[in-house]
């Protein structure tokens, strides 16, 4: 009998599976060279071999959310599929792969073509992520064909806003916010260069530490007025212990039980914290001119030409 693997190949980071495995596994989808290994490649999940992830230099097989690279992205799958990840089987394998929503008709063909022709799998199936996600909610319902629901699915370069009627997409309803992890990763790193370190070539660890420090505010004008408290009272200040990488390879948020901190480099981040995701809901305020993902959603749903759906979402 066939595995199935469940293979999402996002711009930033790939998520593989069989459908047997109890949780996917992470691999960056791109190859890194370091400043401190000149003579080193680092390709996929080999970066976590990597000792100094300092002015790391990426090269990513997408721009703007679609492959362009095919050559960085078959050097990646040689790796995620070989036997040192998923040590897939391939004539024994059917795979299930995500492709972006609105995807180039020749990005599509190639990449079917590098799977059959390069790797031998038994058979291929391809849908968007969003649609995968809207059809896991109909799992234990009843009545799977009367699917009715609203995707907000946020990626590393843009965010689509996916409205489902009876089980498929509405595709004239369908939205898409040109700001994804990337935008706010590069958001980040110009505010903090600005007031505080130059990071601007660290990506990488920049990236970790959006992911370690930034949440999205519930009220956004409450937690402002928080920000600009002092002492006791400012719940939202940290500061942000940057990896020396000897001690830690990863930065880390100082809190009371951590100790002595005195010898490394930190980052004080107050309203950076929660501004820097606000703009998935205003744009405007980096100047992109569109809507923030609220509107989008209202803007997706008041499109449907369908009555029954507007009424069974509102």
């Amino acid at each position: 009998m066939s595995n199935t693997l469940i293979f999402d190949n996002g711009c930033s980071t790939i998520k593989a599976g069989y459908v047997t495995d109890e949780k996917p596994r992470l691999l960056p989808n791109s190859i890194v060279k370091t400043r401190s290994e000149r003579k080193r490649v680092y390709v996929a999940d080999e970066v976590d071999e990597c000792r100094d992830h300092s002015s790391i230099f990426f090269s990513s097989p997408a721009e703007k959310g679609y492959i362009v690279n095919w050559d960085v992205q078959q050097k990646i799958w040689d790796r995620v599929f070989g036997a040192e990840a998923l040590n897939v089987s391939f004539s024994d394998t059917r795979i299930v792969m995500t492709d972006p929503i609105y995807n180039v008709p020749a990005i599509r063909d190639f990449s079917d073509e590098i799977l059959f022709e390069q790797y031998g799998f038994h058979s291929l199936a391809k849908a968007s992520a969003s649609s995968l996600v809207a059809l896991a909610d109909t799992v234990d319902q009843e009545y799977k064909d009367e699917l009715c629901c609203v995707v907000v699915d946020s990626g590393f370069s843009f965010t689509h806003i996916v409205p489902y009627y009876k089980g498929k997409a509405i595709r004239d309803a369908i939205l898409r916010i040109d700001i994804g992890g990337k935008v706010l990763t590069n958001l980040l790193k110009e505010w903090i260069s600005y007031r505080q370190l130059n990071v601007m070539e660290e990506t990488y660890v920049l990236n970790e530490c959006k992911e370690d420090v930034c949440f999205v505010a519930d009220d956004f004008t409450k937690h402002m007025k928080i920000a600009e408290c002092c002492g006791s009272e400012n719940t939202v200040v940290c500061d942000y212990i940057l990896p020396d990488f000897a001690t830690h390879s990863r930065g880390f948020i100082r809190t009371p039980e951590t100790g002595n901190t005195d010898d490394f480099q930190k980052l004080r981040l107050n309203v950076e914290r929660f501004a820097v995701p606000e703009t998935l809901f205003s744009p405007a305020d980096i100047g992109i001119s569109q809507m923030g993902i609220p509107e989008a959603i209202a803007a997706a749903v008041k499109n449907c030409p369908y009555g029954d759906f507007c009424r069974a979402i509102f």
